[in-house]
Protein backbone atom coordinates (compact mmCIF):
# COMPACT_ATOMS: atom_id res chain seq x y z
CA UNK A 1 0.00 0.00 0.00
CA UNK A 2 1.32 3.43 -0.94
CA UNK A 3 2.00 5.78 2.00
CA UNK A 4 -0.55 8.32 0.76
CA UNK A 5 -3.20 5.59 0.51
CA UNK A 6 -2.56 4.55 4.14
CA UNK A 7 -3.08 8.10 5.31
CA UNK A 8 -6.14 8.48 3.07
CA UNK A 9 -7.73 5.34 4.56
CA UNK A 10 -7.05 6.69 8.06
CA UNK A 11 -8.65 10.08 7.34
CA UNK A 12 -11.63 8.53 5.61
CA UNK A 13 -12.26 6.21 8.55
CA UNK A 14 -12.14 9.12 11.00
CA UNK A 15 -14.69 11.09 8.95
CA UNK A 16 -16.93 8.23 7.87
CA UNK A 17 -19.65 8.74 10.51
CA UNK A 18 -20.44 12.33 9.45
CA UNK A 19 -23.74 12.84 7.55
CA UNK A 20 -22.33 12.99 4.03
CA UNK A 21 -24.89 13.52 1.27
CA UNK A 22 -22.57 11.91 -1.23
CA UNK A 23 -19.67 9.57 -0.46
CA UNK A 24 -17.70 11.27 -3.21
CA UNK A 25 -17.64 14.38 -1.03
CA UNK A 26 -15.96 12.32 1.70
CA UNK A 27 -13.42 10.90 -0.75
CA UNK A 28 -12.50 14.33 -2.10
CA UNK A 29 -12.04 16.00 1.28
CA UNK A 30 -10.03 13.03 2.55
CA UNK A 31 -7.54 13.58 -0.26
CA UNK A 32 -7.52 17.31 0.54
CA UNK A 33 -6.57 16.61 4.16
CA UNK A 34 -3.94 14.12 2.97
CA UNK A 35 -2.53 16.75 0.63
CA UNK A 36 -2.41 19.38 3.38
CA UNK A 37 -0.74 17.12 5.92
CA UNK A 38 1.71 15.72 3.38
CA UNK A 39 2.73 18.99 1.73
CA UNK A 40 2.34 21.40 4.65
CA UNK A 41 0.76 23.94 2.28
CA UNK A 42 -2.86 25.01 1.90
CA UNK A 43 -2.45 25.70 -1.86
CA UNK A 44 -4.61 23.30 -3.87
CA UNK A 45 -1.92 22.85 -6.52
CA UNK A 46 0.43 21.48 -3.85
CA UNK A 47 -2.00 18.69 -2.93
CA UNK A 48 -2.38 17.06 -6.31
CA UNK A 49 0.94 15.20 -6.15
CA UNK A 50 -0.34 13.14 -3.21
CA UNK A 51 -3.61 11.99 -4.79
CA UNK A 52 -3.78 8.35 -5.82
CA UNK A 53 -6.58 7.61 -8.28
CA UNK A 54 -7.68 7.44 -11.87
CA UNK A 55 -6.92 11.07 -12.70
CA UNK A 56 -3.83 11.30 -14.91
CA UNK A 57 -3.34 15.05 -14.78
CA UNK A 58 -2.78 17.32 -11.78
CA UNK A 59 -5.33 19.77 -13.18
CA UNK A 60 -8.06 17.13 -12.88
CA UNK A 61 -7.43 16.70 -9.14
CA UNK A 62 -7.25 20.44 -8.61
CA UNK A 63 -10.59 20.96 -10.37
CA UNK A 64 -12.04 18.25 -8.14
CA UNK A 65 -10.94 20.20 -5.06
CA UNK A 66 -12.28 23.44 -6.50
CA UNK A 67 -15.69 21.83 -7.10
CA UNK A 68 -15.77 20.59 -3.49
CA UNK A 69 -14.98 24.06 -2.15
CA UNK A 70 -17.69 25.59 -4.37
CA UNK A 71 -20.42 23.02 -3.67
CA UNK A 72 -23.36 24.65 -1.81
CA UNK A 73 -24.69 21.22 -0.81
CA UNK A 74 -21.76 20.70 1.55
CA UNK A 75 -22.62 22.17 4.96
CA UNK A 76 -19.21 22.08 6.59
CA UNK A 77 -20.38 23.21 10.04
CA UNK A 78 -22.98 20.45 10.22
CA UNK A 79 -20.39 17.88 9.12
CA UNK A 80 -17.79 19.25 11.49
CA UNK A 81 -20.11 19.26 14.50
CA UNK A 82 -20.78 15.56 13.87
CA UNK A 83 -17.03 14.84 13.77
CA UNK A 84 -16.37 17.00 16.81
CA UNK A 85 -18.95 15.17 18.92
CA UNK A 86 -16.77 12.07 18.62
CA UNK A 87 -13.91 14.12 20.04
CA UNK A 88 -15.87 15.74 22.86
CA UNK A 89 -17.24 12.47 24.24
CA UNK A 90 -13.68 11.33 24.94
CA UNK A 91 -12.91 14.33 27.16
CA UNK A 92 -12.93 13.74 30.88
CA UNK A 93 -13.34 17.44 31.66
CA UNK A 94 -16.86 18.80 31.98
CA UNK A 95 -15.65 22.40 32.29
CA UNK A 96 -14.34 23.60 28.95
CA UNK A 97 -12.33 26.70 28.10
CA UNK A 98 -13.44 28.20 24.78
CA UNK A 99 -11.52 31.07 23.14
CA UNK A 100 -13.12 33.63 20.83
CA UNK A 101 -10.88 35.57 18.45
CA UNK A 102 -10.48 36.89 14.92
CA UNK A 103 -7.75 36.74 12.29
CA UNK A 104 -7.30 38.52 8.98
CA UNK A 105 -6.53 37.20 5.50
CA UNK A 106 -4.92 39.64 3.04
CA UNK A 107 -6.52 42.55 4.96
CA UNK A 108 -9.71 41.65 3.12
CA UNK A 109 -11.36 38.74 4.92
CA UNK A 110 -11.98 38.42 8.64
CA UNK A 111 -12.34 34.99 10.24
CA UNK A 112 -14.22 34.83 13.56
CA UNK A 113 -13.47 31.57 15.33
CA UNK A 114 -14.43 29.82 18.55
CA UNK A 115 -11.91 27.21 19.65
CA UNK A 116 -11.59 24.65 22.41
CA UNK A 117 -8.48 25.26 24.49
CA UNK A 118 -6.83 21.87 24.88
CA UNK A 119 -3.31 20.58 25.44
CA UNK A 120 -1.63 23.89 24.63
CA UNK A 121 -3.52 24.37 21.37
CA UNK A 122 -6.92 25.62 20.29
CA UNK A 123 -9.06 23.10 18.41
CA UNK A 124 -11.59 24.88 16.15
CA UNK A 125 -15.23 24.53 17.20
CA UNK A 126 -17.03 26.85 14.79
CA UNK A 127 -15.98 29.69 12.50
CA UNK A 128 -17.34 32.36 10.21
CA UNK A 129 -15.53 33.94 7.26
CA UNK A 130 -16.73 37.33 6.10
CA UNK A 131 -15.50 40.08 3.83
CA UNK A 132 -14.46 42.67 6.36
CA UNK A 133 -11.41 44.91 6.31
CA UNK A 134 -10.84 44.93 10.07
CA UNK A 135 -10.25 42.40 12.85
CA UNK A 136 -12.74 44.33 15.00
CA UNK A 137 -16.26 42.97 14.68
CA UNK A 138 -19.66 43.82 16.13
CA UNK A 139 -21.72 41.44 18.24
CA UNK A 140 -24.16 40.88 15.37
CA UNK A 141 -21.27 39.51 13.30
CA UNK A 142 -20.57 36.61 15.65
CA UNK A 143 -23.88 36.05 17.42
CA UNK A 144 -24.60 33.08 15.14
CA UNK A 145 -21.20 31.56 15.93
CA UNK A 146 -22.02 31.68 19.64
CA UNK A 147 -25.46 30.19 19.07
CA UNK A 148 -23.98 27.28 17.13
CA UNK A 149 -21.47 26.64 19.92
CA UNK A 150 -24.19 26.68 22.58
CA UNK A 151 -26.03 23.90 20.78
CA UNK A 152 -22.85 21.92 20.20
CA UNK A 153 -21.64 22.16 23.80
CA UNK A 154 -24.95 21.49 25.51
CA UNK A 155 -24.34 19.69 28.79
CA UNK A 156 -20.88 21.18 29.37
CA UNK A 157 -19.89 24.04 31.61
CA UNK A 158 -18.19 26.55 29.32
CA UNK A 159 -15.91 29.48 30.09
CA UNK A 160 -15.75 31.93 27.19
CA UNK A 161 -12.35 33.65 26.92
CA UNK A 162 -12.14 36.78 24.79
CA UNK A 163 -9.87 39.78 24.29
CA UNK A 164 -10.92 43.39 24.85
CA UNK A 165 -12.17 43.79 21.28
CA UNK A 166 -15.17 41.66 22.31
CA UNK A 167 -16.09 43.73 25.35
CA UNK A 168 -19.60 44.41 24.08
CA UNK A 169 -22.63 45.11 26.23
CA UNK A 170 -24.65 42.92 23.86
CA UNK A 171 -22.34 39.99 24.59
CA UNK A 172 -22.74 40.45 28.34
CA UNK A 173 -26.51 40.57 27.99
CA UNK A 174 -26.47 37.51 25.70
CA UNK A 175 -24.50 35.63 28.32
CA UNK A 176 -27.09 36.39 31.00
CA UNK A 177 -29.61 34.35 28.99
CA UNK A 178 -27.36 31.29 28.77
CA UNK A 179 -27.12 28.44 31.24
CA UNK A 180 -23.77 26.81 32.02
CA UNK A 181 -21.81 29.55 30.22
CA UNK A 182 -19.39 31.90 31.98
CA UNK A 183 -17.41 34.90 30.75
CA UNK A 184 -13.78 35.86 31.17
CA UNK A 185 -13.09 38.94 29.04
CA UNK A 186 -10.31 41.46 29.11
CA UNK A 187 -11.41 45.10 28.99
CA UNK A 188 -9.81 48.48 28.48
CA UNK A 189 -9.22 50.86 31.36
CA UNK A 190 -11.72 53.30 29.92
CA UNK A 191 -14.54 50.79 29.52
CA UNK A 192 -16.45 52.26 32.45
CA UNK A 193 -16.33 50.47 35.81
CA UNK A 194 -18.70 51.48 38.57
CA UNK A 195 -19.46 50.69 42.19
CA UNK A 196 -22.86 51.02 43.78
CA UNK A 197 -23.51 53.49 46.57
CA UNK A 198 -26.59 54.54 48.49
CA UNK A 199 -26.96 57.40 46.02
CA UNK A 200 -26.55 55.35 42.87
CA UNK A 201 -23.42 54.52 40.89
CA UNK A 202 -20.01 56.19 40.89
CA UNK A 203 -16.89 55.52 38.87
CA UNK A 204 -14.60 52.85 40.29
CA UNK A 205 -11.00 53.97 40.70
CA UNK A 206 -8.44 51.18 40.35
CA UNK A 207 -5.45 51.59 42.64
CA UNK A 208 -3.02 49.00 41.31
CA UNK A 209 0.73 49.36 40.80
CA UNK A 210 3.08 47.30 38.61
CA UNK A 211 3.72 43.92 40.22
CA UNK A 212 0.37 43.85 42.03
CA UNK A 213 -2.79 41.76 41.66
CA UNK A 214 -6.20 42.49 43.11
CA UNK A 215 -9.70 41.04 42.89
CA UNK A 216 -12.81 43.21 43.19
CA UNK A 217 -16.28 41.73 43.46
CA UNK A 218 -19.78 43.05 42.84
CA UNK A 219 -18.99 45.96 40.54
CA UNK A 220 -20.70 47.17 37.38
CA UNK A 221 -19.52 47.72 33.84
CA UNK A 222 -20.57 49.96 30.92
CA UNK A 223 -23.24 52.64 31.02
CA UNK A 224 -25.85 49.88 31.37
CA UNK A 225 -24.35 49.00 34.79
CA UNK A 226 -24.16 45.27 34.18
CA UNK A 227 -23.06 43.32 37.30
CA UNK A 228 -19.62 41.65 37.12
CA UNK A 229 -16.53 40.73 39.13
CA UNK A 230 -13.05 41.78 38.05
CA UNK A 231 -9.47 40.61 38.42
CA UNK A 232 -6.65 43.12 37.89
CA UNK A 233 -3.06 42.06 37.37
CA UNK A 234 -0.19 44.35 36.43
CA UNK A 235 3.01 42.59 35.43
CA UNK A 236 6.23 44.48 36.09
CA UNK A 237 7.50 46.03 32.87
CA UNK A 238 4.07 46.02 31.21
CA UNK A 239 2.59 49.32 30.06
CA UNK A 240 -0.83 48.64 31.53
CA UNK A 241 -2.60 46.08 33.70
CA UNK A 242 -4.83 43.23 32.67
CA UNK A 243 -8.42 43.96 33.69
CA UNK A 244 -10.43 40.77 33.43
CA UNK A 245 -14.21 40.88 33.68
CA UNK A 246 -15.99 37.73 34.83
CA UNK A 247 -19.51 36.74 35.81
CA UNK A 248 -18.05 34.60 38.63
CA UNK A 249 -16.17 35.74 41.76
CA UNK A 250 -12.56 36.27 40.67
CA UNK A 251 -9.33 34.81 42.04
CA UNK A 252 -5.94 33.60 40.85
CA UNK A 253 -7.69 30.97 38.72
CA UNK A 254 -9.33 33.77 36.71
CA UNK A 255 -5.99 35.13 35.50
CA UNK A 256 -4.68 31.63 34.82
CA UNK A 257 -7.71 30.69 32.72
CA UNK A 258 -7.62 33.92 30.78
CA UNK A 259 -3.92 33.41 30.04
CA UNK A 260 -4.81 30.20 28.22
CA UNK A 261 -6.73 32.28 25.68
CA UNK A 262 -3.46 32.92 23.86
CA UNK A 263 -3.44 29.34 22.56
CA UNK A 264 -5.84 30.44 19.83
CA UNK A 265 -3.29 32.98 18.59
CA UNK A 266 -0.65 30.21 18.50
CA UNK A 267 -3.06 28.06 16.52
CA UNK A 268 -3.67 30.89 14.04
CA UNK A 269 0.13 31.07 13.69
CA UNK A 270 0.21 27.32 13.02
CA UNK A 271 -2.41 27.79 10.32
CA UNK A 272 -0.45 30.61 8.75
CA UNK A 273 3.34 31.09 8.66
CA UNK A 274 4.27 28.31 11.11
CA UNK A 275 2.37 25.49 9.48
CA UNK A 276 -0.33 25.41 6.82
CA UNK A 277 0.57 28.70 5.07
CA UNK A 278 -3.11 29.66 5.02
CA UNK A 279 -2.71 32.74 2.88
CA UNK A 280 -1.08 30.76 0.08
CA UNK A 281 -4.53 29.43 -0.90
CA UNK A 282 -5.25 32.66 -2.84
CA UNK A 283 -8.99 31.97 -2.64
CA UNK A 284 -11.16 35.06 -2.98
CA UNK A 285 -14.67 33.82 -2.18
CA UNK A 286 -16.16 33.69 1.31
CA UNK A 287 -17.92 30.36 0.73
CA UNK A 288 -14.71 28.68 -0.46
CA UNK A 289 -12.72 30.02 2.47
CA UNK A 290 -15.45 28.81 4.84
CA UNK A 291 -15.11 25.26 3.50
CA UNK A 292 -11.33 25.49 3.42
CA UNK A 293 -11.42 26.13 7.18
CA UNK A 294 -13.07 22.71 7.52
CA UNK A 295 -10.05 21.07 5.90
CA UNK A 296 -7.67 22.84 8.29
CA UNK A 297 -9.87 22.05 11.30
CA UNK A 298 -9.88 18.33 10.49
CA UNK A 299 -6.12 18.37 9.95
CA UNK A 300 -5.67 20.11 13.33
CA UNK A 301 -7.76 17.51 15.17
CA UNK A 302 -5.86 14.67 13.51
CA UNK A 303 -2.49 16.16 14.49
CA UNK A 304 -3.47 16.85 18.11
CA UNK A 305 -5.04 13.40 18.57
CA UNK A 306 -2.01 11.74 17.01
CA UNK A 307 0.34 13.73 19.23
CA UNK A 308 -1.60 12.83 22.39
CA UNK A 309 -1.51 9.15 21.39
CA UNK A 310 2.26 9.25 20.77
CA UNK A 311 2.93 10.79 24.19
CA UNK A 312 0.55 8.36 25.93
CA UNK A 313 2.36 5.40 24.34
CA UNK A 314 5.75 6.68 25.50
CA UNK A 315 7.05 7.26 21.96
CA UNK A 316 7.47 11.03 22.11
CA UNK A 317 11.26 10.98 22.04
CA UNK A 318 11.14 9.16 18.70
CA UNK A 319 10.00 12.43 17.12
CA UNK A 320 10.88 15.12 19.71
CA UNK A 321 14.59 15.63 20.37
CA UNK A 322 14.06 17.48 23.68
CA UNK A 323 14.60 15.51 26.90
CA UNK A 324 11.30 16.85 28.21
CA UNK A 325 8.39 17.68 25.91
CA UNK A 326 9.49 20.76 24.00
CA UNK A 327 6.94 20.72 21.20
CA UNK A 328 3.17 21.08 21.05
CA UNK A 329 1.03 17.97 20.72
CA UNK A 330 0.11 19.12 17.22
CA UNK A 331 3.78 19.32 16.18
CA UNK A 332 4.54 15.94 17.78
CA UNK A 333 1.57 14.47 15.92
CA UNK A 334 2.78 15.93 12.61
CA UNK A 335 6.30 14.59 13.13
CA UNK A 336 4.93 11.15 13.97
CA UNK A 337 2.59 11.18 10.98
CA UNK A 338 5.51 11.76 8.61
CA UNK A 339 7.56 9.08 10.33
CA UNK A 340 4.69 6.58 10.31
CA UNK A 341 3.92 7.15 6.63
CA UNK A 342 7.58 6.70 5.71
CA UNK A 343 8.16 3.62 7.89
CA UNK A 344 4.76 1.95 7.84
CA UNK A 345 4.14 2.51 11.56
CA UNK A 346 0.75 2.87 13.22
CA UNK A 347 -1.56 5.85 12.88
CA UNK A 348 -4.56 6.62 15.05
CA UNK A 349 -7.77 4.81 14.10
CA UNK A 350 -10.21 6.95 16.14
CA UNK A 351 -10.48 10.25 17.95
CA UNK A 352 -10.57 8.49 21.32
CA UNK A 353 -6.85 9.21 21.62
CA UNK A 354 -7.60 12.76 22.73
Amino acid sequence: MQPETRLYDTIQKLLADAPWQDRRHLAAVSWMVVGLLSSGWIALSEWTAFVVGRAQYAQSSERRFQRWLSNPRIDVLQLYSSVLRNVLVTLEERRLLVALDTTMLWNTFCVVQLSLVYRGRAIPLVWKVMKHASASVAFRDYRGVLGFAVRMLKGYEVVLLADRGFMHGDLLRWHQRQTDWHLCIRCKRDVGLFEKTCRGYRALILRVSPGEVCYIHNVYVTAAHLPVHIAVGWEKGAKEPWIIVSDQPTGHETLYEYGRRFTIEETFLDHKSNGFQWESSKLTEVSKLQRLCFVMAIATIVLVCQGVAVVAEGKRRCVDSDWFRGQSYARIGWNWLRRAVARGEELIDSFSSI
